[in-house]
């Protein structure tokens, strides 16, 4: 298991890669940011912007991406930096509504294992 840490995007000049080259898909509670990294693992960042609500429920948007995430995480394919931003319809949303519409939105962008057999068939 690696340690937690090392699977976090925290070097601003990562986000700022992503968020210049990098691909995005819009979903239902937020909009997924992704780039192949050339390493063997996939680093994550979770973000809120004030527009999401006060402080409070920017906390939770992140608890919630996180955890909706951590779920989905053995079947991400390696090698990719994304970013999870909220949107504010996230806000009062239940964990496994929030869990859904990641799925579906990774499975979109191509990032899920078994999404690509999916769109193979």
């Amino acid at each position: 298991m690696r340690d937690r840490s090392e699977l976090t995007l925290r070097n601003q000049r990562d986000f700022a890669r992503i968020y210049k080259q990098g691909k995005s898909k819009g979903g239902r509670f937020t909009v997924i940011l992704y780039r192949k990294n050339g390493l063997d693992i996939t680093r994550t960042a979770f973000v809120s912007s004030r527009k999401v609500g006060n402080s409070v429920e920017r906390n939770r948007s992140r608890r919630l991406m996180r955890e909706s995430y951590r779920a989905l995480a053995p079947m991400v394919r390696s090698g990719y930096d994304v970013i999870f931003v909220a949107r504010n319809t996230i806000n009062g949303r239940g964990e496994a509504e929030v869990e859904k519409s990641i799925r579906k939105t990774l499975a979109d962008c191509g990032l899920l294992e078994d999404s690509r057999n999916n769109n193979e068939k």
